[in-house]
């Protein structure tokens, strides 16, 4: 069960948003991910994108989590 609470702090630690890189930077193994995502406590939401169930999902927001060097602008438009 230590796993399971060091993977979901990491989580918390990080606007609950979970990217595989992190868990495995921590020596975590994967696998762990896909037991969180089949036990209903993590939602894949994208590919390496992990979120807590019924969390905001943003697409833009999971490419940013996954590609540190790239920026994207978005432009606003007013009436």
């Amino acid at each position: 069960m230590g796993v399971t609470k060091d993977i979901m702090k990491m989580q918390k630690e990080n606007n609950c948003i979970l990217v595989t890189a992190m868990v495995v930077a921590a020596g975590i193994s994967r696998g762990n991910l896909k037991y969180l995502v089949e036990k209903g406590l993590l939602e894949k939401s994208a590919h390496g994108v992990y979120i807590l169930p019924g969390f905001w999902d943003n697409e833009i927001f999971n490419l940013q989590s996954r590609l540190k060097k790239v920026y994207f602008l978005m432009k606003l438009l007013c009436s």
